[in-house]
């Protein structure tokens, strides 16, 4: 772990590390192509994966269950509507996060859309933010309870529930909105960049358990040397 010291939090009795934020997303985009994932589809999770861990702390928890949740070979959502609902299946039981970018892209076509078995997570509302940002959508994220929203200026917005009709099955709720609703403005795209320059400055503190399953499964997938040999 280049870079990195151990620390211990004596409230919590945790061992924790601290990482820069290169080596997050490095270690992560490493992880998951050694995992089985293409190298597309590898680096923009890597990307949601920092993002997450830098301003919430959630990242390497994801990536750990990303990694072991990734089929072999291409297998597609399967839509199907029901009871006025898209439903979007996964026949390869993959990650949430890697369900959830297909899943946004569809309900940006189709509409209202459910993910059967998938719940909410701090790194799906990261990743909701980023899509609206880069699509110029606005997303709502409901799994029965508390919804949060992204929108194309980079806020995360979080709104109470609604009383709304019951989804055929039980899952996550992916809706795309027409305006911004009004809520509590938990994340900024201003505060997010004034974040990520003081990780860059004085690096994140992470959970030492993550980091170390993470750095090992990062170790089974190589950068190739294009040096010259001497």
């Amino acid at each position: 772990m280049t870079a990195a010291r151990a620390e211990r939090v004596s409230a919590a009795e945790t061992v924790r590390t601290r990482v820069s934020v290169r080596e997050i997303h490095e270690v992560s985009l490493r992880a998951l192509r050694a995992s089985g994932l293409s190298s597309g589809e590898a680096e923009y999770l890597a990307e949601v994966i920092a993002t997450a861990e830098v301003h919430e702390g959630a990242g390497l928890d994801a990536l750990a269950a990303e990694t072991t949740r990734i089929p072999a070979g291409r297998v597609g959502l399967r839509l199907e509507h029901c009871d006025g609902y898209a439903v979007a299946h996964d026949p390869a039981s993959r990650g949430p996060l890697q369900a959830f970018v297909p899943a946004c892209e569809t309900a940006a076509v189709v509409g209202t859309l459910v993910v059967p078995g998938m719940a909410g997570s701090p790194v799906l509302d990261w990743a909701a933010v980023d899509i609206a940002e880069r699509s110029g959508r606005i997303l709502s994220l409901s799994d029965g309870g508390e919804r949060t929203v992204g929108t194309p200026g980079g806020d995360l917005l979080r709104l109470p529930a609604i009383a709304e009709p019951r989804p055929p099955v039980a899952g996550l709720v992916i809706r795309p909105l027409s305006e911004v609703p009004d809520g509590q403005v938990i994340s900024t795209a201003a505060e997010r960049k004034q974040r990520h320059r003081e990780a860059v400055t004085h690096g994140v503190s992470v959970e030492t358990p993550l980091w170390t399953l993470a750095y090992s499964i990062a170790r089974g997938f190589l950068i190739p040397d294009h040096r010259e040999g001497r």
